[in-house]
């Protein structure tokens, strides 16, 4: 069964999205769990690159962008325009979506994160992406969280 952990965070923090990607890669990273991290632009793809560089003052979450040609971690972040085929035959165990939309691709996973953020529009994409997960027929879980 596919599944959808929707992870709705409750107070508004600057950066909320990336910080909690941060806390899930590392997680999953800890339990073996390969993971692709998408975003809609680059410059999301910056600011989460430097938050999990910054994860804790003691540690960082290892990763590669995707326009590297070696793929040494379990994390892989990019946009979502920028995920093709060949990044798709690594078979992650999970896509954390941190876009707008659901991507095109995301029936290759049996497994994503979503993460909504305390703001009425990103609140109301959400509610949009939830649907179209459930016409899917994917299992949603949801997930309250303050940062």
């Amino acid at each position: 069964m596919k599944q959808v952990d929707f992870y709705l965070i409750a107070n508004q923090i600057d950066q909320a999205q990336f910080k909690l990607a941060s806390r899930l890669a590392n997680k999953l990273q800890k339990s073996g769990a390969s993971m692709l991290l998408v975003t809609d632009t680059e410059h999301d793809t910056d600011q989460l690159d430097q938050t999990l560089w910054q994860f804790s003052d003691t540690s960082f979450v290892a990763h590669d962008r995707l326009n590297h040609d070696e793929t040494l971690s379990l994390v892989q972040i990019g946009e979502h325009q920028a995920v093709s085929p060949a990044v798709l035959e690594r078979e992650y165990d999970v896509l954390v979506n941190l876009c707008q939309d659901v991507p095109i691709f995301s029936h290759h996973f049996s497994r994503i994160a979503e993460i909504v953020v305390a703001d009425e529009d990103a609140k109301a994409a959400g509610r949009s992406r939830y649907k179209r997960y459930q016409t899917e027929g994917f299992e949603i879980k949801m997930h309250q969280i303050e940062l």
